[in-house]
């Protein structure tokens, strides 16, 4: 039952972001509020559970990137940064901004997480500039330049882009990161 309702949330969160009650997700699954209750003791803790397994996940999903033989260190990178688990690739930002503004515990445990874990892409960039296949660049200020990404992409403040998902934006800042913006053709190459 408890992963049914972990299921069914995230389902409600897509549909109607964080404004739902337990009462919906009782009336979704076609049980009560009380079984719900057995299993968590309140809305934020089903949340909070949402966030810690999507958290694992994502560190799960590094550790098999990073692990691959067959990608170049750069691919790991792009992979890894990328990485949006598949029911909150579609999301748009604004049901972050909505976690953050209704559930705060539980979007400083999201947010911690963006913010500290990070030796395995620090690993990565150390053996890339290594290789030769990155260039020698402070790893902290790249990481800062994500993070700051990152944090304009969920910021409700920041200029709207409804036509993009959170997927698409992380892949478009990626490219830039990875790529900068200048072309191939004015590089050299």
């Amino acid at each position: 039952m408890r992963e049914r309702i972990l299921k069914e949330t995230v389902s409600l969160i897509r549909q109607n972001g964080f404004s739902f009650t337990v009462a919906d997700l009782a009336k979704n699954l076609g049980t009560s509020k009380r079984t719900i209750y057995r299993c968590f003791a309140s809305k934020d803790e089903i949340i909070e559970a949402i966030i810690k397994d999507v958290t694992a996940r994502i560190s799960a999903k590094e550790k098999e990137i990073a692990g691959r033989n067959d990608w170049s260190v750069p691919e790991k990178i792009r992979r890894i940064l990328c990485y949006v688990p598949a029911e909150f690739a579609l999301m748009h930002p604004p049901l972050f901004s909505d976690l953050k503004k209704h559930h705060y515990r539980q979007w400083e445990i999201l947010d911690d997480f963006l913010k500290n874990e990070w030796s395995t892409v620090r690993r990565l960039m150390d053996e890339g500039i290594k290789q030769g296949a990155l260039r020698p660049v402070d790893v902290e200020v790249f990481i800062d330049l994500y993070l700051g990404a990152v944090s304009r992409i969920f910021d409700p403040g920041s200029a709207p882009r409804e036509t993009m998902t959170v997927g698409q934006q992380l892949q478009a800042a990626v490219d830039i990161l990875l790529n900068g913006i200048v072309s191939r053709s004015e590089k050299g190459e």
